[in-house]
């Protein structure tokens, strides 16, 4: 029997995973800022996803253009060598993955490798991605008790020990509805209890088991605009990425595999 060409074929993950958070947040027809969606949960834990596939699957194709000039070099044929950041981001993101480096101190190891610079912690891309994360961990392992927001009496204040007052800033959290305006929404721990009026806070107490009133942050985090400050958050970190890479054969494969999901508004 003679020789059978073989076609390798390598499908990356991360793309399918921004694909479904940009499913998800595409899915929500409601008005941006109307919460209780939970196709924005799913947008934000795919989001995340999607940067952890696309960090790993980009190192991966750092050694596999290693290994391909390795090879056209042993068959004699002339070919350009990759810079040696190449070599150094492959071996940098294997030994993080080995050592179960967290997410966001790989991103920063990548930054250091590909720039020899950290991220600035203030600003985008890290910014948001930083708060993408915050929001993220609180969903998957986040305490019985955390809330969004708390009475203690009057006023109302927002918990300051969240990620979520940042997001408040940046208008995209659970607004009212007109009708709903005045009210304080009052949760238990798995749904959506009552809506009391503020000027009626002193009956709280009566009308609550809790010892105060909280918005379920779930419910409050659960708009379109998250789930599309989530998609837009994971798309400039991984393009960013992709454009401080030096040029090479590895960042023409990069671009081939991710930009074009990525660049997805």
């Amino acid at each position: 029997m003679g020789k059978r060409a073989a076609l390798t074929v390598w499908p990356p993950n991360a793309p399918t995973l921004f694909s479904i958070a940009v499913d998800s947040a595409n899915r929500i027809t409601a008005s941006p800022r109307a919460g209780g969606h939970n196709d924005a949960l799913v947008s934000v834990v795919f989001a995340v996803a999607s940067l952890e596939a696309f960090l790993n699957e980009s190192a991966y194709l750092a050694k596999t253009s290693l290994q391909r000039k390795a090879r056209e070099r042993k068959l004699g044929h002339h070919v350009d060598a990759e810079p040696p950041i190449v070599s150094a981001f492959a071996q940098v993101m294997e030994e993080a993955e080995e050592s179960k480096v967290q997410i966001q101190s790989k991103f920063q190891l990548a930054h250091l490798v590909l720039t020899g610079e950290a991220y600035d912690k203030g600003s985008p891309p890290y910014q948001n991605f930083s708060d993408l994360m915050a929001v993220r961990n609180f969903l998957m392992h986040g305490k019985s008790n955390e809330t969004f927001l708390t009475i203690e009496g009057k006023p109302s204040v927002l918990h300051s020990a969240t990620v979520l007052d940042r997001l408040a800033s940046r208008r995209i959290l659970h607004e009212p509805s007109p009708d709903q305006k005045g009210h304080i929404a009052v949760v238990g721990d798995t749904a959506l209890l009552d809506l009391i009026l503020l000027d009626e806070i002193d009956t709280i107490p009566q009308k609550s088991p809790a010892s105060g009133a909280m918005a379920r942050w779930t419910f409050v985090i659960g708009t379109k605009a998250v789930a599309e400050w989530a998609c837009s958050a994971a798309a400039h970190m991984a393009t960013d990425l992709m454009e401080k890479a030096p040029i090479s054969s590895w960042k023409d494969l990069m671009k081939g595999q991710f930009r074009k999901t990525f660049s997805t508004s």
